[in-house]
């Protein structure tokens, strides 16, 4: 019996040795790469599957810093300047009977803010904050926030969620299957999504902007009455437009399903009676801007 315990606290000791070193390999496994380069009208990152943290510095370079896994034999960090735009990319080299690569890598991008930004990503998340000169992102499955932006913010996900806060600027937004939140953003809006939800609440409009969805909620919560047109669309979500106790000014139409339309203000006409299980209501405030709110199976929400 002494022996079997004996034999449990030394199989036990050394498992305990075993993933120490297993974690210490792991530690020493951690590459870094730090550079530093003159400023540049445009930075562009291109990663297959690295985060990325980009942030407004406090002087006039550029500074990089990578932290990565793999192996220095199938990854490379890749650093090209081509007049005013500096590229930095992953580059993973292909080895004979050697398709998977295991590890990681995370990239923190600190530059003017003056700086405009293009970003790539296949599974890459992105974290930008501060830029003044406008953001374009794509990425496959990679989830993108950004916030205290100023300029035109441009991105396109297949799968990832977007947050875009405290920001202003042409917001131009298409996601596939991610969720899109909008939270205290000025500016001109195109917002579309297949198969997601689209919260946006402190919204300011500056020119006329759109809000699509094809299979979520869609919610709009303003932070001051719209001067400029709007159309709220879902195919089978519902549609909500909240003036946040702001005056209701315009002419407001509603396209949708029998029963499935409320406002919190009076319509100028009565439901009509038809064959047809789709009916138009409005009610009017002046005669601009016009605000339109169609749903096919969901329903029209209004509140004043």
């Amino acid at each position: 019996m002494k022996q079997l315990k004996r034999f449990g606290q030394k199989t036990l000791l050394l498992m305990v040795m075993i993933s120490l070193l297993f974690l210490n390999a792991q530690a020493g496994d951690k590459k870094e790469v730090n550079k530093t380069f003159k400023p540049k009208e445009t930075v562009e990152i291109k990663t297959v599957s690295g985060d990325c943290v980009i942030k407004k510095g406090s002087d006039s370079e550029i500074k990089v810093h990578v932290v990565y896994t793999y192996s220095d034999d199938e990854f490379k960090v890749v650093f090209e300047e081509e007049g005013n735009t500096l590229v930095m990319k992953e580059d993973f080299i292909k080895k004979e009977r050697h398709w998977s690569h295991h590890g990681e890598s995370h990239w923190t991008v600190t530059l003017p803010g003056k700086t405009k930004v293009e970003f790539k990503s296949a599974s890459g998340d992105l974290d930008a904050n501060g830029l003044m000169k406008g953001l374009s992102v794509k990425v496959a499955s990679g989830d993108v926030t950004a916030k205290d932006m100023m300029g035109n913010i441009h991105i396109k996900s297949a799968s990832g969620d977007v947050k875009i806060n405290d920001s202003s600027g042409e917001i131009t937004v298409e996601v596939a299957s991610g969720d899109i939140t909008l939270s205290d953003v000025k500016g001109t809006f195109d917002i579309k999504a297949a198969s997601s939800d689209i919260e946006a609440r402190g919204i300011q409009f500056n020119e006329e902007s759109s809000f699509k969805t094809v299979s979520g909620e869609l919610l709009v919560k303003l932070s001051k009455t719209s001067a400029v047109d709007l159309n709220l669309a879902a195919v089978s979500g519902d549609v909500t437009l909240d003036y946040n106790g702001n005056p209701v000014k315009g002419y407001f139409e509603f396209k949708g399903k029998k029963g499935n339309i409320s406002s919190d203000i009076p319509f100028d006409d009565h439901e009509k009676h038809s064959y047809s299980p789709f009916v138009t209501r409005h009610f009017s405030k002046g005669n601009s801007p016009k605000i339109t709110l169609k749903a096919v199976s969901g329903d029209l929400i209004f509140k004043k």
